[in-house]
């Protein structure tokens, strides 16, 4: 009986090493296509080829292609399938854990810089697949609306170890807005700033504008 469990085990973990396989294959093919096709002219049928798998599979795995594009944007975010939230990351919790505010906000700034290169190119075709999808406009508007969900959390954590110059509530929103992917596109995607110096300068403007003078 003991041998009978354990050869159902080693099937079951198998299939599901299996199944992610595919499951990354199917999402790195619908990443190349919608940067060179776009998102409206690529098809189901397209990343099943490029996949080299079944259209089935791919509608068995993620139902249809607005679903494809969310879980390229959740993988980017969140790589890890045993974290539900950003938030919840390790990078993310050391900014938790920092007792000094302008460590906090340096190690914020880093942290964001990262999400937003990896992020920037998905977004980009979020934001097209909006102007033509409705489903894809609703996507579009609930992850502003988790991200500012997200900037409050950040603004608690930096508000818990010192006064800010604002209320709390009103830090989250400068957050959002100086960390949105927009205001990083602009500045690495069209003047060319590194990631680095991105986050410099996102560690020196939210310290201004947020903590007391020294």
């Amino acid at each position: 009986m003991v041998e009978v469990k354990d050869k159902r085990k080693y099937s079951s973990a198998v299939r599901d090493e299996q199944a992610a396989r595919t499951r990354t294959r199917i999402l790195e093919a619908a990443s190349e296509l919608f940067l060179e096709r776009g998102y409206a002219r690529t098809t189901i049928k397209d990343i099943a080829v490029r996949a080299d798998v079944a259209r089935d599979t791919v509608h068995a795995i993620f139902g249809n292609k607005a679903r494809v594009l969310t879980a390229l944007i959740d993988l980017r975010l969140v790589p890890d399938d045993a974290v539900a939230n950003v938030t919840q990351r390790q990078d993310a919790q050391a900014i938790r854990n920092e007792m000094d505010q302008r460590k906090q906000i340096e190690l914020f700034a880093k942290f964001i810089a990262g999400i937003s290169t990896e992020l920037r190119p998905v977004f980009e075709i979020l934001r097209t697949a909006s102007a033509v999808e409705p489903e894809m406009a609703n996507v579009f508007e609930e992850m502003n609306r988790f991200r500012l969900d997200n900037m409050q959390t950040y603004a608690k954590w930096i508000a818990a170890r010192g006064p800010l110059r604002v209320t709390t509530r009103r830090a989250g929103e400068i957050i959002w807005a100086l960390a949105s992917l927009d205001v990083a596109r602009m500045l690495c995607d069209e003047i060319g700033w590194t990631q680095s110096q991105h986050a410099r300068w996102l560690t020196d403007t939210l310290i201004r504008t947020l903590l007391p003078d020294a």
